[in-house]
């Protein structure tokens, strides 16, 4: 087609690809671990209240990683079960009424274990009606609930999203555009939206205004939109991801939309970074009218996770 390279797959040195042994990925699994080990044997030995902090307080440092862009998503799937099981069980020692035992509990020893090694367990080791209505410990950091800040908003949309979407939950990293004037732009922003053939829009999100700036050339946003429909839903209405980027022009008091890029859902790639061609407004949802924005080579950066709801 003429969008020749409009798709480049680039498994950068910090991607996913090079997990395996990473040390601070080893680090936090160690320390998961060691802290699982110490809850679930003061829980075997009917020590209730021990169990219950160490129980809350990994869950709680658990979630706050939910978010982090270099864990992969088979690893943010196992977190999210993880995070579940730790929830029920401390609501079963809260209130008597045990969906998950103690035996049970220990049989998570080898997904810790497991967690950022690449390996492959097979089927989880308690079912999930036992853990999936459970009331979620929400995220902190050593020891301090979040309750403000982006981390938090974050782990919020998160968990909303996978109690209203069926399937495969779609997270996309948007990292940087590329711009050759990146410096000029007043509260620029990206609008993503998810459209069918006939022009329908099937979702839409607006990003917050751009973080800063990197270099002359790039508008940095590292900001993660969870979209409302799921990867099924979307295969089955072939619909493609459109992405605007807009910023505000003070003479004439509105937003415009200045560049805008596109990816067909085969060309989303999980724990990839993804590079998109950028195209000269107006967008075009039909996909006809595409013309390179700029001679240079500037793209929007972005990355996606799946998470199974």
């Amino acid at each position: 087609g003429s969008r020749q390279g409009n798709f480049l797959c680039l498994l950068t040195s910090s991607g996913p690809a090079s997990m395996a042994g990473d040390p601070e990925k080893d680090a936090l699994r160690q320390d998961w671990l060691t802290k699982f080990q110490k809850a679930a044997q003061a829980d075997s030995w009917g020590q209730v209240v021990e169990a219950q902090e160490d129980y809350q307080r990994l869950a709680a440092e658990i979630a706050a990683k939910q978010s982090v862009p270099f864990i992969a998503s088979r690893d943010k799937d196992m977190m999210q079960r993880l995070c579940l099981c730790l929830s029920a069980r401390i609501q079963g020692l809260n209130t008597l009424n045990e969906t998950i035992t103690p035996m049970e509990m220990k049989a998570l020893e080898p997904v810790f274990k497991a967690l950022f090694t690449g390996e492959d367990l097979g089927a989880f080791p308690i079912e999930a009606h036992k853990f999936q209505s459970a009331q979620l410990v929400k995220p902190s950091l050593g020891g301090e609930i979040m309750c403000e800040g982006e981390e938090h908003s974050e782990w919020q949309q998160h968990q909303a999203v996978l109690k209203s979407v069926v399937g495969t939950v779609v997270s996309l990293r948007i990292e940087k555009i590329g711009l050759k004037d990146a410096q000029e732009y007043i509260d620029p922003f990206i609008t993503v939206l998810v459209v069918d053939p006939r022009t329908n829009l099937l979702d839409t999100h607006d990003t917050p205004s751009a973080r800063g700036r990197g270099g002359t050339t790039h508008v940095l946003f590292n900001h993660q939109v969870y979209l409302n429909i799921s990867l099924e839903d979307m295969q089955r209405e072939q619909a493609a991801l459109f992405f605007e980027f807009k910023h505000y022009k003070p003479k004439k008091k509105k937003i415009s939309t200045r560049a805008w890029a596109f990816m067909e859902l085969t060309e989303l790639k999980r724990d990839e970074e993804m590079v998109l061609e950028i195209y000269h407004k107006p967008t075009d949802l039909r996909k006809k009218n595409i013309k390179l924005h700029s001679e240079k080579p500037l793209y929007l950066h972005l990355y996606a996770s799946f998470v199974h709801s």
